[in-house]
């Protein structure tokens, strides 16, 4: 069993729904003060909705997708969706590859050519993987939870998609954002996973690995400081987020500010420019996701499911992992205590990226997960 094959198909009558509201959102009034200072900046969201009106094409990106080999799985009571394109060679090793939010199985289109046929980027077949791109349940084309459920449970999902639906039972999980939860209890409890690759960490064992040098004191202090603006969102997507899809279930523009916001604060930027880090179709693409699948209300109950699946304070991650650190990451914090959740047998401190590693740079990203995989060997 491999799944069913899945293309995209988005009804016109959906893509005309989303212009036409696009067309009549009434815009709000905007406070003096910085850009970005009170939220998304009207400036950059203005110019990004006029491309979305008079430039963007949909159809060319749901083809980009069409063209790579997607299936549907049924495991448990899930339909998940996910992208699965096989390696150069004899032995191309299986790779999980899982996006957070407000991201999606988009943000890895860049690094699948080069992780599953290196020889045509330079390298050779040796370093091949058969790459596994899925959407996190409530995420793009998987089905919706009935309820908020959390990291643990998606990663015993995705680990029967990988050895029961795939039969990979020595795979690398990777992942950032929600992905390196997901990854995380992979590399706890996943009976396929052999190991872990991270481009975002975190305090796995909140009870058990606590800062205790000076560095880790400073790095945990950072990271207090940075949240205490930053946590808006999450306090109401944990808590309150059928209030929030209330008001973002007919409302593309909101949707758009609310992620626009996100991508333009966690990535590497340059002079504050969002468009330095990723370009406007790309960002376009990633709120069409979550818009033509009507999941931004069922995206943001995984904030809520997390503290529903507790993380033991004995939940060591034993199986070998590896960290790309890029600089401009949201809380980054020390190997000496990150070590104290994992094991650590690779780490990278990158020289330019941020948050959404594979899309803003997916060269470092490939060669980081390269060398992971040779350091296993």
């Amino acid at each position: 069993m491999s799944g069913c094959p899945f293309r995209i198909d988005v009804s016109q009558t959906k893509l005309d729904w989303i212009a036409q509201r696009l067309r009549g959102a009434p815009w709000p009034d905007i406070p003096a003060g910085a850009p970005w200072h009170f939220g998304t900046d009207d400036k950059t969201l203005r110019a990004l909705v006029e491309h979305w009106l008079n430039a963007y094409d949909w159809r060319k990106h749901e083809a980009v997708f069409n063209a790579l080999p997607q299936f549907i799985a049924r495991i448990d009571a899930y339909d998940i969706h996910f992208i699965h394109v096989r390696g150069s060679g004899d032995n191309p090793k299986p790779l999980l590859l899982s996006h957070g939010w407000p991201g999606s199985f988009a943000e890895f289109m860049k690094v699948i050519e080069p992780l599953t046929h290196p020889e045509k980027f330079g390298g050779t077949v040796d370093d091949a993987f058969s790459v596994v791109i899925p959407s996190l349940p409530g995420y793009g084309f998987s089905s919706k939870p009935k309820t908020a459920i959390g990291p643990r449970t998606i990663a015993q999902l995705f680990d029967k998609l990988m050895t029961d639906v795939l039969g990979y039972d020595n795979y690398i999980a990777q992942g950032g954002d929600w992905g390196s939860a997901v990854s995380s209890w992979l590399g706890f409890e996943g009976k396929g996973c052999a190991a872990v690759h991270l481009n975002f960490v975190m305090i796995w064992r909140a009870g058990a690995a606590r800062p205790e040098t000076p560095e880790e004191k400073a790095a945990m202090q950072r990271a207090k400081e940075f949240w205490k603006n930053e946590n808006g969102y999450m306090q109401l997507q944990s808590t309150k987020p059928l209030t929030l899809s209330y008001a973002m279930h007919d409302s593309p523009l909101g949707v758009a500010a609310w992620i626009l916001e996100k991508f333009h604060r966690w990535s590497d930027k340059q002079n504050d420019d969002v468009w330095s880090a990723f370009s406007i179709d790309e960002i376009i693409t990633d709120i069409m996701i979550y818009l033509v699948t009507d999941t931004f209300g069922s995206a943001t109950w995984l904030y809520n499911g997390l503290y529903k699946e507790p993380v033991p304070n004995d939940a060591y991650v034993k199986r070998p992992t590896g960290v790309a650190l890029f600089p401009k990451e949201i809380a980054a914090l020390p190997r000496s205590l990150v070590a104290k959740s994992y094991n650590i047998v690779h780490w990278s401190e990158m020289p330019r990226g941020g948050h959404f590693a594979a899309l803003e740079q997916p060269q470092l990203f490939v060669e980081d997960v390269r060398k992971f995989r040779r350091a296993l060997q």
